[in-house]
C-alpha cells in the first residue's frame, strides 16, 4: 500500500532545499532513504521564530516529524498522511509521493509529515499525531491555509481529521488511492490491523468500515478501477459518495493500473485543486 523508494527524489529535494539552510546552524536532522534521523529539536529556533527554508526534523506528540519549508513560501501548508509500510521519509525518498512533495515545495507550499504511529490504520493515536503536527507546523512556518494529502492507509486518518474538524484553516483534501473502508483490506492485512488495535479491532472494523467523511471541505480522490489492494468501489467511491450526500463537493479522478501506479500521483491536478480551494 505504498510505493518503493527512489533515490532520485531525495537528491532533487536536497538540491532544491539543501542550500537554503539557515546560516546560524543546521536546520535539524534530515530524513534519508534509510529512514528519518533521530528526532532532534530544530536548531536555532526560538519560541515564536519561524523555520528557515530547508528540511527540518523535529519531535511532535512524542514521535518524529519532518517539515519542508520552501524558499519562496506562499503562506500555505500541506499535511501528508502516509500509507502502509511507509513513514515520514516517503516525502524525501519515495519516487512517487516524493515527486509530488517536491512540486508542492517548488510552488511555495510548506509540507509536513509524521510517522504517526506507523502502520496505525487510522487509530486515535495516529489521528492525534497528525493533528498535533498540523498545529505545530502552522506555528513554525507562519502558514494560514492548510491542505491535506493522504496516501492509501492514510485515508483513514485523513477522513477523521476532516470529520472531526481537527485542522485549523483546512481548505481541501486530496486522496491518493485512499483507504476508506478498513474491512475491505482486513483480510489481506489481519496481523497488522490487529497489532494496531489489539482487543479493540472489532470496534475499529465497525467504526471504520467505512470511515465517516463529512462534507466540510472539497475532496478530490485519485483511484483506479484496476486496484486490487484498495478497491475503488469500496473506498474512494464510498468516501466521495458520503461527501456528495452531505451536500459537499467531491470528485474521483480515474487513475489506471494497480495500487501505486504513477497515474495516481498527479502533481498538476493536486496543485490546480488546491489553488481552486484556496481562499483569496
Amino acid at each position: 500500500m505504498s510505493r518503493f523508494p527512489g533515490a532520485g527524489v531525495l537528491v532533487a529535494l536536497t538540491l532544491v532545499l539543501g542550500a537554503c539552510a539557515p546560516s546560524g546552524g543546521e536546520p535539524g536532522a534530515v530524513a534519508t532513504g534509510s529512514g528519518p534521523a533521530a528526532p532532534a529539536p530544530v536548531a536555532g529556533t526560538a519560541p515564536g521564530e519561524l523555520l528557515d527554508p530547508g528540511v527540518h526534523s523535529l519531535e511532535v506528540a512524542g514521535g518524529p516529524a519532518v517539515v519542508l519549508v520552501p524558499e519562496r513560501p506562499n503562506g500555505r501548508l500541506v499535511l501528508y498522511a502516509h500509507g502502509y509500510g511507509a513513514d515520514l521519509a516517503a516525502l524525501l525518498d519515495d519516487e512517487a509521493i516524493g515527486g509530488v512533495a517536491q512540486g508542492l515545495v517548488a510552488a511555495g507550499y510548506a509540507v509536513a509529515a509524521a510517522d504517526a504511529e506507523g502502520d496505525a490504520w487510522g487509530s486515535a493515536a495516529s489521528v492525534e499525531a497528525h493533528a498535533a503536527l498540523a498545529a505545530t507546523a502552522r506555528q513554525l512556518t507562519g502558514t494560514g491555509e492548510t491542505f491535506l494529502v493522504a496516501e492509501s492507509m492514510g485515508g483513514l486518518a485523513a477522513a477523521q481529521l476532516v470529520t472531526g474538524d481537527r485542522i485549523e484553516g483546512l481548505r481541501a483534501y486530496a486522496g491518493i488511492a485512499p483507504l476508506c473502508d478498513l474491512g475491505s483490506v482486513y483480510g489481506d492485512f489481519p496481523e497488522s490491523v490487529e497489532a494496531a488495535y489489539g482487543a479493540d479491532v472489532d470496534e475499529a472494523l465497525g467504526r471504520l468500515s467505512p470511515v465517516r467523511l463529512e462534507p466540510r471541505v472539497p475532496v478530490r480522490l485519485w483511484a483506479s478501477g484496476e486496484d486490487t489492494v484498495v478497491a475503488r468501489d469500496r473506498n474512494a467511491d464510498v468516501c466521495a459518495g458520503q461527501v456528495r450526500a452531505g451536500g459537499g463537493t467531491a470528485e474521483v479522478v480515474a487513475a489506471r493500473g494497480e495500487h501505486g501506479d504513477p497515474s495516481h500521483y498527479d502533481l498538476a491536478g493536486v496543485l490546480a485543486f488546491f489553488a481552486a480551494a484556496a481562499g483569496g
